[in-house]
Protein backbone atom coordinates (compact mmCIF):
# COMPACT_ATOMS: atom_id res chain seq x y z
CA UNK A 1 0.00 0.00 0.00
CA UNK A 2 1.49 3.27 -0.91
CA UNK A 3 -0.10 6.20 1.73
CA UNK A 4 -1.00 9.83 0.40
CA UNK A 5 -2.57 12.69 2.78
CA UNK A 6 -5.53 13.15 -0.05
CA UNK A 7 -6.92 11.30 -3.21
CA UNK A 8 -8.44 13.81 -5.50
CA UNK A 9 -10.78 12.28 -7.95
CA UNK A 10 -11.37 14.37 -10.97
CA UNK A 11 -9.12 16.79 -12.93
CA UNK A 12 -11.56 19.84 -14.08
CA UNK A 13 -11.03 22.72 -12.49
CA UNK A 14 -12.34 22.08 -9.22
CA UNK A 15 -9.76 19.25 -8.80
CA UNK A 16 -7.15 21.08 -10.31
CA UNK A 17 -7.05 24.03 -8.36
CA UNK A 18 -7.57 22.16 -5.05
CA UNK A 19 -4.72 19.87 -5.59
CA UNK A 20 -2.45 22.99 -5.95
CA UNK A 21 -3.56 24.23 -2.74
CA UNK A 22 -3.11 20.91 -1.04
CA UNK A 23 0.45 20.14 -2.58
CA UNK A 24 1.33 23.91 -1.73
CA UNK A 25 0.70 23.16 1.79
CA UNK A 26 2.81 20.25 1.42
CA UNK A 27 0.87 17.10 1.48
CA UNK A 28 1.14 14.46 -0.82
CA UNK A 29 -1.82 14.10 -3.23
CA UNK A 30 -2.58 11.47 -5.37
CA UNK A 31 -4.91 12.80 -8.47
CA UNK A 32 -6.82 9.62 -10.31
CA UNK A 33 -8.70 11.06 -13.73
CA UNK A 34 -9.54 10.33 -17.21
CA UNK A 35 -10.12 12.60 -19.96
CA UNK A 36 -13.34 11.78 -21.07
CA UNK A 37 -15.71 13.25 -23.76
CA UNK A 38 -18.79 15.10 -22.56
CA UNK A 39 -15.73 16.92 -19.74
CA UNK A 40 -17.40 20.41 -18.82
CA UNK A 41 -14.19 21.78 -19.65
CA UNK A 42 -14.83 21.20 -23.60
CA UNK A 43 -18.04 24.06 -23.15
CA UNK A 44 -15.99 26.58 -20.47
CA UNK A 45 -15.04 29.86 -21.94
CA UNK A 46 -13.31 30.31 -18.68
CA UNK A 47 -14.92 33.86 -18.52
CA UNK A 48 -13.87 35.62 -15.42
CA UNK A 49 -16.64 38.51 -15.30
CA UNK A 50 -17.77 40.06 -11.85
CA UNK A 51 -21.56 41.01 -13.44
CA UNK A 52 -24.65 39.39 -14.05
CA UNK A 53 -25.08 40.78 -17.60
CA UNK A 54 -28.80 40.03 -17.80
CA UNK A 55 -30.09 42.30 -14.94
CA UNK A 56 -26.37 44.42 -14.71
CA UNK A 57 -25.75 43.30 -11.28
CA UNK A 58 -22.51 42.14 -9.48
CA UNK A 59 -22.22 38.47 -9.56
CA UNK A 60 -22.18 37.01 -5.71
CA UNK A 61 -18.76 37.72 -3.77
CA UNK A 62 -17.36 39.11 -7.18
CA UNK A 63 -15.43 42.09 -5.12
CA UNK A 64 -13.87 39.15 -3.22
CA UNK A 65 -13.38 36.88 -6.30
CA UNK A 66 -12.20 38.55 -8.84
CA UNK A 67 -9.13 39.75 -7.03
CA UNK A 68 -8.20 37.21 -5.54
CA UNK A 69 -8.81 34.39 -9.14
CA UNK A 70 -6.36 36.89 -11.08
CA UNK A 71 -3.87 36.65 -8.31
CA UNK A 72 -3.86 32.80 -8.24
CA UNK A 73 -3.93 32.40 -11.85
CA UNK A 74 -1.35 34.39 -12.16
CA UNK A 75 1.04 32.39 -9.68
CA UNK A 76 -0.18 29.50 -11.55
CA UNK A 77 1.34 31.00 -14.89
CA UNK A 78 4.71 31.43 -13.54
CA UNK A 79 4.53 27.30 -11.32
CA UNK A 80 3.55 26.42 -14.96
CA UNK A 81 5.63 28.80 -16.91
CA UNK A 82 2.44 29.18 -18.97
CA UNK A 83 0.45 31.79 -20.44
CA UNK A 84 -2.87 30.86 -19.93
CA UNK A 85 -4.71 34.12 -18.19
CA UNK A 86 -5.88 36.99 -20.78
CA UNK A 87 -7.16 40.55 -19.14
CA UNK A 88 -9.73 41.57 -21.72
CA UNK A 89 -12.93 43.84 -20.88
CA UNK A 90 -16.43 42.69 -22.32
CA UNK A 91 -18.23 44.64 -24.22
CA UNK A 92 -22.22 44.17 -23.77
CA UNK A 93 -24.57 45.04 -27.08
CA UNK A 94 -28.01 46.06 -25.69
CA UNK A 95 -30.85 44.50 -27.92
CA UNK A 96 -32.83 47.20 -27.16
CA UNK A 97 -33.04 50.70 -25.69
CA UNK A 98 -35.07 49.90 -22.21
CA UNK A 99 -32.03 47.42 -21.49
CA UNK A 100 -30.03 50.15 -21.91
CA UNK A 101 -31.57 52.68 -20.29
CA UNK A 102 -31.58 50.30 -17.39
CA UNK A 103 -28.23 49.94 -17.58
CA UNK A 104 -27.16 53.51 -17.45
CA UNK A 105 -29.38 54.16 -14.45
CA UNK A 106 -27.48 51.81 -12.39
CA UNK A 107 -24.31 52.83 -13.74
CA UNK A 108 -25.14 56.27 -12.31
CA UNK A 109 -27.35 55.03 -8.74
CA UNK A 110 -26.50 51.57 -7.79
CA UNK A 111 -22.18 51.62 -7.54
CA UNK A 112 -21.68 49.56 -10.93
CA UNK A 113 -19.61 52.26 -11.95
CA UNK A 114 -16.62 50.24 -10.53
CA UNK A 115 -17.56 47.52 -12.99
CA UNK A 116 -19.13 49.79 -16.28
CA UNK A 117 -15.93 51.67 -17.64
CA UNK A 118 -17.85 53.52 -20.47
CA UNK A 119 -20.97 53.36 -22.34
CA UNK A 120 -21.22 53.87 -26.95
CA UNK A 121 -23.25 55.28 -28.85
CA UNK A 122 -25.26 53.48 -31.09
CA UNK A 123 -23.57 52.14 -34.53
CA UNK A 124 -20.05 52.37 -33.18
CA UNK A 125 -18.30 49.23 -34.26
CA UNK A 126 -19.12 47.94 -37.99
CA UNK A 127 -18.86 44.37 -37.52
CA UNK A 128 -21.48 44.02 -34.90
CA UNK A 129 -25.29 44.59 -34.95
CA UNK A 130 -25.05 47.63 -32.49
CA UNK A 131 -27.92 49.61 -33.08
CA UNK A 132 -28.99 49.91 -29.46
CA UNK A 133 -25.81 51.26 -27.88
CA UNK A 134 -22.95 48.80 -25.99
CA UNK A 135 -21.29 49.30 -22.93
CA UNK A 136 -17.85 47.75 -21.43
CA UNK A 137 -17.45 45.66 -18.19
CA UNK A 138 -14.24 46.14 -17.05
CA UNK A 139 -11.97 44.57 -15.11
CA UNK A 140 -12.98 41.26 -16.86
CA UNK A 141 -11.28 38.14 -18.04
CA UNK A 142 -10.82 34.80 -19.37
CA UNK A 143 -8.17 31.76 -18.45
CA UNK A 144 -7.26 28.91 -21.67
CA UNK A 145 -8.87 26.17 -19.32
CA UNK A 146 -7.36 23.31 -22.01
CA UNK A 147 -3.84 24.88 -21.53
CA UNK A 148 -4.68 25.86 -17.86
CA UNK A 149 -5.17 22.16 -17.32
CA UNK A 150 -3.03 20.57 -20.05
CA UNK A 151 0.26 22.06 -18.59
CA UNK A 152 -1.48 21.03 -14.86
CA UNK A 153 -1.42 17.89 -15.69
CA UNK A 154 1.97 17.70 -16.65
CA UNK A 155 3.48 19.17 -13.94
CA UNK A 156 1.05 16.63 -11.67
CA UNK A 157 3.08 13.71 -13.41
CA UNK A 158 6.24 15.12 -11.80
CA UNK A 159 5.07 16.66 -8.61
CA UNK A 160 2.62 13.94 -7.30
CA UNK A 161 0.90 10.62 -8.51
CA UNK A 162 -1.23 10.48 -10.93
CA UNK A 163 -3.75 7.61 -12.46
CA UNK A 164 -4.77 8.08 -15.71
CA UNK A 165 -7.69 5.63 -15.22
CA UNK A 166 -11.66 5.91 -14.20
CA UNK A 167 -12.69 5.80 -10.34
CA UNK A 168 -13.98 2.16 -9.44
CA UNK A 169 -16.28 1.97 -6.82
CA UNK A 170 -15.79 -1.53 -6.69
CA UNK A 171 -11.89 -1.33 -5.44
CA UNK A 172 -12.70 1.54 -2.82
CA UNK A 173 -13.17 0.97 0.76
CA UNK A 174 -14.57 3.81 2.44
CA UNK A 175 -13.65 2.64 5.43
CA UNK A 176 -10.44 2.27 5.15
CA UNK A 177 -10.04 5.35 2.75
CA UNK A 178 -7.81 3.03 0.45
CA UNK A 179 -8.20 2.53 -3.35
CA UNK A 180 -6.86 -0.50 -5.14
CA UNK A 181 -3.06 -0.19 -4.22
CA UNK A 182 -3.54 4.05 -1.83
CA UNK A 183 -4.31 4.54 1.39
CA UNK A 184 -5.47 8.25 2.78
CA UNK A 185 -6.56 10.56 4.78
CA UNK A 186 -9.16 12.33 2.68
CA UNK A 187 -10.61 11.82 -0.77
CA UNK A 188 -12.29 14.50 -2.85
CA UNK A 189 -14.49 13.80 -5.45
CA UNK A 190 -14.55 17.07 -7.83
CA UNK A 191 -16.03 14.64 -10.97
CA UNK A 192 -18.28 17.30 -12.41
CA UNK A 193 -21.40 16.12 -13.33
CA UNK A 194 -20.55 12.58 -12.97
CA UNK A 195 -21.09 13.20 -9.47
CA UNK A 196 -24.88 12.06 -9.87
CA UNK A 197 -23.25 8.11 -10.32
CA UNK A 198 -21.60 8.65 -7.22
CA UNK A 199 -22.93 6.00 -4.76
CA UNK A 200 -21.97 8.65 -1.57
CA UNK A 201 -23.16 11.73 -3.14
CA UNK A 202 -26.23 10.96 -5.12
CA UNK A 203 -28.61 12.73 -2.98
CA UNK A 204 -27.19 15.58 -4.01
CA UNK A 205 -29.03 18.10 -6.28
CA UNK A 206 -26.99 18.61 -9.07
CA UNK A 207 -29.05 19.19 -12.47
CA UNK A 208 -26.63 18.79 -15.04
CA UNK A 209 -26.60 20.58 -18.41
CA UNK A 210 -25.27 20.23 -21.61
CA UNK A 211 -23.61 23.11 -23.63
CA UNK A 212 -23.00 23.40 -27.41
CA UNK A 213 -20.12 25.96 -28.29
CA UNK A 214 -18.59 26.85 -31.88
CA UNK A 215 -16.12 27.99 -33.73
CA UNK A 216 -16.34 30.21 -36.13
CA UNK A 217 -13.81 32.49 -38.20
CA UNK A 218 -14.90 36.11 -39.34
CA UNK A 219 -12.71 36.74 -42.59
CA UNK A 220 -13.33 40.48 -42.42
CA UNK A 221 -12.01 40.53 -38.70
CA UNK A 222 -8.79 39.01 -37.91
CA UNK A 223 -9.39 40.04 -33.72
CA UNK A 224 -11.37 42.68 -31.28
CA UNK A 225 -9.64 43.29 -28.03
CA UNK A 226 -13.04 42.32 -26.61
CA UNK A 227 -15.68 39.51 -25.62
CA UNK A 228 -18.75 40.07 -27.31
CA UNK A 229 -21.95 39.69 -25.04
CA UNK A 230 -25.54 39.57 -26.29
CA UNK A 231 -27.42 36.11 -25.66
CA UNK A 232 -24.09 34.32 -26.44
CA UNK A 233 -20.37 35.25 -25.87
CA UNK A 234 -17.98 35.53 -28.53
CA UNK A 235 -14.71 34.87 -27.27
CA UNK A 236 -11.58 36.47 -29.74
CA UNK A 237 -8.87 33.74 -30.07
CA UNK A 238 -6.84 35.44 -32.11
CA UNK A 239 -6.36 34.94 -36.48
CA UNK A 240 -9.95 35.43 -37.81
CA UNK A 241 -11.14 32.44 -35.20
CA UNK A 242 -13.57 33.12 -32.48
CA UNK A 243 -15.12 30.54 -29.86
CA UNK A 244 -19.51 31.25 -29.27
CA UNK A 245 -21.75 29.60 -27.13
CA UNK A 246 -23.15 28.47 -25.30
CA UNK A 247 -26.81 26.65 -25.73
CA UNK A 248 -28.44 25.56 -22.07
CA UNK A 249 -29.99 21.82 -22.21
CA UNK A 250 -31.50 20.05 -19.32
CA UNK A 251 -32.80 17.22 -20.31
CA UNK A 252 -29.77 15.78 -22.76
CA UNK A 253 -26.85 15.47 -21.35
CA UNK A 254 -24.91 13.48 -24.11
CA UNK A 255 -21.95 14.57 -25.61
CA UNK A 256 -23.86 14.67 -29.15
CA UNK A 257 -24.71 17.83 -30.82
CA UNK A 258 -27.89 18.78 -31.71
CA UNK A 259 -29.15 20.69 -34.25
CA UNK A 260 -31.81 22.70 -32.49
CA UNK A 261 -28.53 23.38 -30.52
CA UNK A 262 -26.00 24.53 -33.90
CA UNK A 263 -29.17 26.92 -35.08
CA UNK A 264 -29.46 28.66 -31.97
CA UNK A 265 -26.28 29.50 -31.97
CA UNK A 266 -25.99 30.68 -36.08
CA UNK A 267 -29.27 32.38 -35.10
CA UNK A 268 -27.57 34.18 -31.93
CA UNK A 269 -24.26 34.91 -34.28
CA UNK A 270 -26.07 36.34 -36.95
CA UNK A 271 -27.86 38.81 -34.46
CA UNK A 272 -24.83 40.09 -33.23
CA UNK A 273 -22.60 40.16 -36.47
CA UNK A 274 -23.11 42.66 -39.59
CA UNK A 275 -20.22 40.21 -41.16
CA UNK A 276 -19.75 37.34 -42.47
CA UNK A 277 -18.62 34.20 -40.81
CA UNK A 278 -17.78 30.34 -41.29
CA UNK A 279 -18.55 28.02 -38.93
CA UNK A 280 -15.03 25.79 -38.32
CA UNK A 281 -16.02 23.41 -35.60
CA UNK A 282 -18.53 22.15 -32.82
CA UNK A 283 -18.54 20.58 -29.88
CA UNK A 284 -21.12 19.86 -26.56
CA UNK A 285 -20.44 19.29 -23.00
CA UNK A 286 -22.00 19.09 -19.74
CA UNK A 287 -21.77 21.36 -16.85
CA UNK A 288 -22.17 20.57 -13.38
CA UNK A 289 -24.70 22.69 -12.39
CA UNK A 290 -26.85 23.17 -9.39
CA UNK A 291 -31.02 23.16 -8.73
CA UNK A 292 -29.93 26.01 -6.52
CA UNK A 293 -27.17 28.15 -8.52
CA UNK A 294 -24.92 27.28 -5.19
CA UNK A 295 -21.44 25.28 -4.86
CA UNK A 296 -21.37 21.64 -3.47
CA UNK A 297 -18.55 21.79 -0.93
CA UNK A 298 -18.33 19.55 1.91
CA UNK A 299 -17.35 16.10 4.20
CA UNK A 300 -20.27 13.22 3.84
CA UNK A 301 -22.10 13.47 6.95
CA UNK A 302 -21.32 9.61 7.89
CA UNK A 303 -18.40 9.34 6.15
CA UNK A 304 -16.37 11.56 7.86
CA UNK A 305 -13.07 11.39 5.43
CA UNK A 306 -15.05 11.76 2.17
CA UNK A 307 -15.48 15.13 0.59
CA UNK A 308 -17.40 16.76 -2.48
CA UNK A 309 -15.94 19.47 -4.61
CA UNK A 310 -18.50 20.18 -6.80
CA UNK A 311 -21.20 22.52 -8.83
CA UNK A 312 -18.80 25.97 -9.37
CA UNK A 313 -21.25 25.77 -12.80
CA UNK A 314 -20.55 29.08 -14.81
CA UNK A 315 -18.56 31.02 -12.37
CA UNK A 316 -16.31 28.65 -12.04
CA UNK A 317 -13.16 30.04 -13.44
CA UNK A 318 -14.19 33.26 -11.18
CA UNK A 319 -14.69 31.83 -7.74
CA UNK A 320 -12.89 28.37 -8.08
CA UNK A 321 -9.58 29.63 -6.53
CA UNK A 322 -11.25 31.33 -3.26
CA UNK A 323 -13.58 28.32 -2.76
CA UNK A 324 -10.85 25.95 -3.24
CA UNK A 325 -8.48 28.41 -0.77
CA UNK A 326 -11.29 28.35 1.84
CA UNK A 327 -11.93 24.12 0.87
CA UNK A 328 -8.32 23.14 1.43
CA UNK A 329 -7.69 25.40 5.01
CA UNK A 330 -11.17 23.36 5.89
CA UNK A 331 -9.52 19.65 5.06
CA UNK A 332 -5.85 21.24 6.67
CA UNK A 333 -8.00 21.61 10.23
CA UNK A 334 -8.94 25.41 10.14
CA UNK A 335 -11.84 25.63 12.16
CA UNK A 336 -13.07 29.15 11.02
CA UNK A 337 -16.40 29.50 9.45
CA UNK A 338 -15.90 29.84 5.95
CA UNK A 339 -19.11 31.52 4.37
CA UNK A 340 -18.88 29.71 1.29
CA UNK A 341 -19.38 26.30 2.77
CA UNK A 342 -22.90 25.86 4.58
CA UNK A 343 -22.23 22.71 6.49
CA UNK A 344 -26.34 22.71 7.25
CA UNK A 345 -27.21 23.13 3.94
CA UNK A 346 -25.18 20.56 2.77
CA UNK A 347 -25.37 17.96 5.52
CA UNK A 348 -29.45 18.65 5.02
CA UNK A 349 -29.08 17.12 1.22
CA UNK A 350 -28.84 13.78 3.20
CA UNK A 351 -31.22 13.80 5.58
CA UNK A 352 -28.73 14.38 8.49
CA UNK A 353 -28.84 17.78 10.18
CA UNK A 354 -26.22 19.03 12.58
Amino acid sequence: MKTVDFIVVGQGIAGTLLAFDLIEARKSVAIIDVNLKASATRVAAGMINPVGMKRCVPSHNSHLYFPKAIERYRQLEQKLDANFLKLKSILRLFSNKSLKNEWQIKFSNTNMDRYISRFFDDNTFSAFKDANGSAVVCPAAHIDLQTFLDKSREHFKTECLLLEERFDFSKFDPKEISYKFLKSNYIIFCEGFRIKDNPYFKTLPLSPTKGEVMTIRIPSLETFDKIISKGVYILPLGNHLYTVGATYNHTDITDELTSEGQAFLRDKISDILSVDFEVISSVAGVRPTVKDRKTLIGLHPNYHKIGVFNGLGTRGALQGPSLSAEFSAVLLGDQKNYQNIDNQRFTGFFGVFK
